[in-house]
């Protein structure tokens, strides 16, 4: 087994989206109303926006791999393209994917440590996330790697404002 996280580039656009859909509707979509789901994934979604997000200059997404099949990704925001900007000299992970199957075998503990490593390579003090207080395997893992509770921001799916508990690791 070689697992690897590498960088991702515009040629993988396709690849990447289908994976962010599919893995967002297997965690969320039995949480929520297909209708808030739809509308999320219509606009967070859209092939457009998600290859300007590839070009974005302070966004980078990272492929993780598993005899060269992808089986999760991240994405990282440095400078103004974070969701928040009351958290300078920090680098926030938007989003965060790993296959189910893949799911309670390390991978997300590598791509943390993996963010990790690339926020201290660029001399930042911490990096930060929100997660939906309604996921409680998302917030067990994140405690385990060592983030804490430091605030709450919206995060509007559809016409559902739900709230997202901050957490930060310090690096």
């Amino acid at each position: 087994m070689h697992l690897e996280i590498v960088k991702a580039g515009q040629e993988d656009h396709q690849e990447l989206l289908a994976f962010a859909k599919e893995n967002f509707l297997l965690t969320y979509a039995h949480r929520n109303t297909t209708e808030n789901i739809q509308h999320y994934i219509k606009e967070a979604f859209d092939p457009r926006s998600f290859k300007n997000e590839l070009l974005n200059q302070n966004s980078v997404f990272y492929k993780c791999q598993l005899n060269e099949e992808m089986i999760g990704y991240y994405k990282i925001n440095y400078a103004e393209a974070q969701t928040e900007p009351d958290y300078p000299e920090s680098a926030e992970i938007e989003r965060i994917y790993v296959s189910t199957d893949q799911k309670g075998r390390g991978v997300g503990r590598k791509m943390i440590q993996h963010a990790k490593a690339q926020a201290q390579a660029k001399g930042l003090d911490y990096l930060w996330l929100g997660v939906w207080e309604k996921n409680p395997e998302a917030l067990s893992f994140y405690e385990k790697m060592g983030f804490e509770e430091i605030g709450t921001h919206v995060f509007q799916l559809g016409d559902d404002a739900q709230t997202d508990i901050i957490m930060k690791l310090t690096l």
